[in-house]
């Protein structure tokens, strides 16, 4: 389905006349009284739902609020993430009123479709299973940010009572969303082929994705692992062309995007843009360019702690102090790496690098931390390269690369770590699941009789969710279910300093930067001052704004009183 068409057009229309001629709906306009009469005018509303995947907006909030690749400068969500913010955030308002706007577009959806009667059941019924998805899918976010939240499933009007409705628990929200999507997931078609009309749209396989990871995040192992089974059965697959050095990446640019390529059964659902329609029409964002900005700073960075999250080729926990060089730091490491982060001596388009020496402006070979304009600096000493489409860098606003929300990879990942929370993990489950994952890239398979020494099955898990997810906005979420919320509270630091070479850099640029010392070695500081309290933070605070509104929402969330 092309993103072009995602724009509702219903219009409503009020009127305080009391003639009844003037009163009558007009026979050229849309109103809420003629307006369920035709399957174009069903498929229109349903359309209106899909502003909720937000599209390359979910990576701005919470690969911001993560601590894996943050925005490099300060902004509204990074400090969130670190937990230095008050309750009148206006970004936290903001969360909160956008999803239960588009509850209110699903609630409108589901309690007026029937009265398209000259429209198929079955129709209809696809429809409304789109509704309940996304309904389900901002439930799902919202329980996960704030825990308990108002459940409404009706319209609502000055007069209605819900208006001032307190908060349902987590647990009831969570079982009535499941409950109405398990009933009606089998309405939609159970798979979309990529490249087609229909594509961009929800599938069976998508709404138990979606039902895998809501049941996932609420500690519902077996719920989550047949959930994750059946969307194996939809025929979905890892994209794959037999290139293990680029298949990964390219899952994430043009060449593989599932809008226009066929070849790509791994993308469920993705935000569909189109740059080349009409001036009124096109759709398009700036993540390309953003990573590769080639006359100011690189706007997302991935930092220390993600570039030691990858294996050794062999399978083994990545030692900092095994290497001495930056160039170094990317060899014998698992393929994904170089795949997700830009490693010296490879093409890009972000203009001159860090390197006086390099006369070619068309190869990467070493960072640049000044901000002089004229090549594109990193306040981390590394650079993205998963989501560049390097076509898309050198003009802004041009990029209409897919963005992916839902991919086959989270349906692996989701089986393996629901089979092993519920005790219940075997050799099979990894064979089935994350070692497909591995396969594709040529990395060593994870057995569970040869784990990595000093880690365990759990670790391994949750690293590998971390470095096949890394930048698809999974990181902040997985962290606070996992309740490891210390790491949101640690600096975000950078590149090790010893493993810098000065003759590959401007005379004295390092020394004008800060740097903090870990394990007796010089690290680049992107941010101090973070914090992460227990159990605090674990929720945000309900807005501020939307309390002073509805006093029925208190109390606040722990901490936050």
């Amino acid at each position: 389905m092309k993103k072009y068409i995602f724009i509702t057009t219903l219009i409503f229309a009020l009127t305080s006349c009391n003639d009844a001629f003037l009163e009558r709906d007009p026979l050229d306009t849309l109103t809420n009284e003629n307006f369920w009469q035709t399957e174009d005018h069903v498929v229109s509303a349903a359309n209106a739902l899909y502003s909720a995947l937000k599209g390359k907006d979910i990576l701005n909030l919470f690969e911001s609020m993560g601590e894996s690749a943050p925005w490099s400068v300060t902004t509204a969500y990074r400090t969130i993430g670190g937990g230095n913010y008050a309750t009148d955030i206006t970004q936290i308002n903001g969360i909160w009123v956008s999803a239960y706007y588009n509850i209110g577009r699903c609630n409108y959806f589901l309690n007026n479709y029937n009265r398209a009667t000259a429209v198929s059941k079955s129709i209809r019924e696809r429809y409304a299973a789109e509704a309940y998805f996304f309904r389900a899918y901002d439930y799902w976010m919202l329980t996960s940010l704030f825990g308990d939240v108002p459940y409404i499933t009706k319209e609502l009007n000055v007069n209605s009572p819900d208006v001032y409705r307190g908060r349902d628990s987590r647990a009831i929200v969570i079982d009535s969303t499941t409950a109405s999507l398990e009933r009606t997931y089998t309405n939609l078609p159970k798979f979309i082929e990529p490249a087609s009309a229909e594509f961009g749209r929800i599938s069976q396989g998508t709404a138990l994705l979606l039902l895998s990871r809501i049941y996932l995040y609420n500690e519902q192992w077996d719920k989550a692992a047949d959930a994750a089974t059946r969307a194996m059965a939809t025929g979905y697959e890892l994209y794959s062309t037999g290139d293990p050095a680029n298949d990964y990446r390219n899952l994430f640019n043009f060449t593989g995007r599932a809008s226009r390529v066929s070849a790509n059964k791994e993308t469920m659902l993705a935000y569909i843009y189109n740059y080349d329609l009409g001036e009124d029409a096109r759709t398009s964002h700036n993540l390309s360019r953003e990573l590769w900005v080639p006359n100011d700073y690189s706007r997302f960075v991935p930092t220390k702690s993600m570039i030691e999250a990858w294996l050794t080729a062999n399978g083994q926990i990545w030692n900092p102090k095994s290497v001495s060089t930056y160039e170094e730091v990317f060899e014998n490491r698992d393929p994904r790496m170089k795949q997700s982060i830009l490693p010296p001596n490879t093409a890009w388009k972000g203009g001159k690098d860090g390197n006086p020496n390099n006369s070619n402006n068309q190869v990467f070979t070493y960072p640049k931390f000044t901000n002089d304009k004229d090549g594109c600096m990193t306040y981390s000493g590394y650079y993205l390269y998963k989501y560049v489409e390097p076509s898309k860098v050198e003009d802004v606003g041009h990029d209409d690369n897919d963005i992916i929300v839902f991919r086959y990879a989270e349906v692996l990942l989701n089986y393996a770590e629901a089979r092993e929370r519920a005790g219940k993990l075997t050799q099979n489950d990894l064979d089935i699941s994350i070692n497909l994952l591995r396969d594709r890239v040529g990395m060593v398979h994870l057995n569970l009789s040869s784990l990595p020494a000093g880690s365990d099955i759990r670790t391994e898990i949750r690293r590998e969710r971390r470095v096949e997810l890394f930048f698809e906005g999974h990181r902040y979420l997985d962290i606070i279910r996992w309740k490891e919320g210390a790491r949101l509270g640690e600096d975000l630091l950078g590149v090790n300093r010893s493993w810098l070479d000065n003759n590959k850099l401007a005379s004295g640029v390092l020394s004008g930067l800060k740097w903090k010392t870990v394990d007796g070695d010089q690290y680049l500081i992107i941010e101090t001052g973070r914090q992460f309290i227990d159990p605090k933070h674990y929720l945000l605070s309900l807005p501020f704004t939307q309390t002073q509104r509805n006093p029925n929402l208190l109390p606040n969330n722990t901490g936050w009183e």
